[in-house]
Parts: structure tokens; C-alpha cells; sequence
């Protein structure tokens, strides 16, 4: 019989009485409701909020990060009293040639390390055994039901404040394929841009783009974090009818904002609150994060001339059909290779 773990809601009841695991595994497709509690744990463990970037580290295992999260995890803490380290999609480790590794990590965690494992699936991964489990939280984060959506986005208008009529809230959901993440972005960008009243459809349309399938914003995050995937996104969205003009537009802005967070850390902010002066939405603060480490100010600066040179390419010669005559394509391209 299989084993039934404590979901969301149980968990949440666990924080709220301010009780903190050593070792989490985080089970279910839910990925948006990951996030938060990851993200509640981490101010819970670090209360100051400069010192949670240093005391936070989040690896890819499907990226083949899992040495590089371990040595975070196992490493002694130096600037903080707690380290959270969190590995994503742990059910992708190549298990057999890191099994000693993965033993450790569990077994010889320092007292002052949370990890935190996640994984797509609604069980734990088989190398995962009973022995192994016992001392890890695990929390299983279902779906929810369309219903549960349909309520969840009310609430979340109602506690900005704001009203929203019935088919504005079944238009942002129909956008944003009923994925509680990209719920929560699109709820940020109504909230930041300024609108009062009642939020109706056309609120909707002027905010939220269509996220439901291969989305524009998650090929901008593979692209900035130059991460290969980001070819084969860019090639479904081109195939799909993507304007080229619009993606151009949305990686200017991204490298701008990239740009913004430079001039005001050189002119001494704290990177936190360079941050949130630069507009990055603080659900996106981590991937933001993570630009910055891919993008550093002189490789940032060679973004804008291939952009330049893609916009002025669009725009004298028009949309070519063939992929790898695409200016943005070559952009693209070079941006993932050659920088």
C-alpha cells in the first residue's frame, strides 16, 4: 500500500506554528505552490533579508548540478548562521554514479543546512528508500482542481483589494493553462501596472499574454540563462507564429533591466535592493539571480549590438521562413555559444 503523505494545506498548518525540518522532499506537478513554501522557509531560516541570497543556493539536477548543489549543502556556513539548498527535480540524478554522494548529502547534512528536494512526480524517486526517507519531510502538492483555481484567483484579487468580474477571472485562467505559477505572475503584473477598478477582460488582455503553451517569458528565462534548451523553445515559438519584433522587444527589455540592476549596485545598493528598484517581480527574483551569474556587466554588454543588429535585420529584410535565417535565431545563438 502506498505511503500517504501530508499535502499542502497540512504543511502549511506545520509552518504556521513555526516549525522548521532539516530535510524536505517535495513531491507533485504543483510547481507554483513549491515555490512559495520554498520561499517561506527560506525567510523563515534567515530572518535578515540581505543575508538570504548568500544563505540560499537552488540547483538543477536535470542541468547536472547536483556536484555543485552537494558542495553547497556539505560546505561549512560563512556569512550566515543557516543555509537552505535546494535541488530541483532530484528524480532526474543519474543515481548510480553519484549514490555515495547522494548517501552522504542526507546522511552528514550540517545542522545548519535545510535541503529541500523536489520532484515532478507524485512518489519518491525509487533509489529513495524507506531508510533513506525517514528523516526527510515529505509533502505531496497535487494539482488543483479547476474549482480550487476559480476560487484561488478571487482570493488573490481580493486580498490586493482589488474586484474582478467572473470572466475576467476564467479569461486569466484560460492564458495561463490553470499553472498556479504562471496565476501568480499574472496577478503581479496586473497589480504593478497601475489599474484601479474593477479588473475585466480587457485588463486581462492589455496585461496577460497567452502562457498556456510554449511560452515567449520561458524562452526569455532559458535564453538569459544561457542555457541551450532555449534553441529548441525559441524554434517551437517561431514555428507557433511568434512575432519576431515582440521577442526582440522582450529580450531588449530583460537586458535592460539586467543593465538597470548594474548602474544602481555600482552606485551602492545592496544587490536585494537593487533588485526591486530595477522592477524585477519578486516571484522572479531567483531566475533573476541567475542572469546576473550567466551575464555578468561585460558579457551583458556584447547582448545589445546582437540585438541592435537582429532589430535592424527584421526590419530592412522582413520575416524569413527558413529557422536558421532567422535574425533572432542567430541571436539566440550566438548569445547561448558565443558569449
Amino acid at each position: 500500500m502506498a505511503l500517504k503523505y501530508p499535502n499542502s494545506k497540512q504543511f502549511k498548518q506545520e509552518l504556521d506554528g513555526d516549525r522548521l525540518e532539516s530535510r524536505y522532499l517535495f513531491l507533485g506537478e504543483e510547481e507554483g505552490e513549491k515555490d512559495k513554501y520554498i520561499n517561506r522557509i527560506i525567510s523563515m531560516a534567515v530572518a535578515d533579508e540581505g543575508e538570504r541570497q548568500n544563505a540560499s543556493g537552488r540547483f538543477h539536477i536535470e542541468n547536472d548540478e547536483f556536484l555543485n548543489g552537494s558542495d553547497f549543502a556539505l560546505s561549512p556556513t560563512m556569512f550566515s548562521s543557516r543555509r537552505i539548498c535546494v535541488m530541483y527535480n532530484i528524480n532526474t540524478l543519474p543515481f548510480n554514479k553519484n549514490s555515495a554522494l547522494f548517501h552522504d548529502l542526507i546522511v552528514n547534512l550540517p545542522d545548519s543546512t535545510i535541503l529541500i528536494l523536489t520532484s515532478l512526480e507524485n512518489k519518491p524517486p525509487v533509489f529513495m528508500t524507506a531508510d533513506v526517507l525517514a528523516p526527510i519531510k515529505t509533502v505531496q502538492f497535487w494539482r488543483y482542481f479547476d474549482t480550487d483555481i476559480y476560487k484561488y484567483v478571487a482570493m488573490s484579487f481580493r486580498r490586493l483589494g482589488l474586484a474582478i468580474d467572473d470572466r475576467a477571472i476564467e479569461l486569466l485562467i484560460e492564458r495561463t493553462g490553470n499553472d498556479i505559477k504562471k496565476i501568480d505572475d499574472a496577478i503581479d503584473m496586473i497589480r504593478f501596472s497601475g489599474r484601479s477598478g474593477a479588473i475585466g477582460t480587457e485588463t486581462i488582455r492589455d496585461c496577460v499574454d497567452d502562457l498556456k503553451d510554449a511560452s515567449i517569458f520561458e524562452f526569455i528565462d532559458l535564453l538569459f540563462k544561457l542555457d541551450k534548451k532555449s534553441l529548441a523553445l525559441f524554434k517551437k515559438i517561431f514555428e507557433n507564429g511568434a512575432p519576431d519584433l515582440k521577442i526582440i522587444y522582450m529580450i531588449l527589455r530583460q537586458a535592460e533591466m539586467i543593465e538597470e540592476y548594474y548602474h544602481l549596485v555600482e552606485g551602492g545598493m545592496t544587490a536585494e535592493e537593487a533588485t526591486k528598484q530595477a522592477g524585477v517581480y519578486s516571484k522572479n527574483r531567483e531566475n533573476f539571480r541567475r542572469y546576473t551569474e550567466k551575464l555578468p556587466p561585460d558579457k551583458l554588454k556584447q547582448v545589445f549590438p546582437l540585438i541592435s543588429s537582429a532589430d535592424y535585420q527584421l526590419k530592412s529584410g522582413g520575416r524569413t521562413g527558413e529557422l536558421i535565417a532567422n535574425p533572432v535565431f542567430n541571436l539566440v545563438t550566438t548569445m547561448v555559444f558565443n558569449i
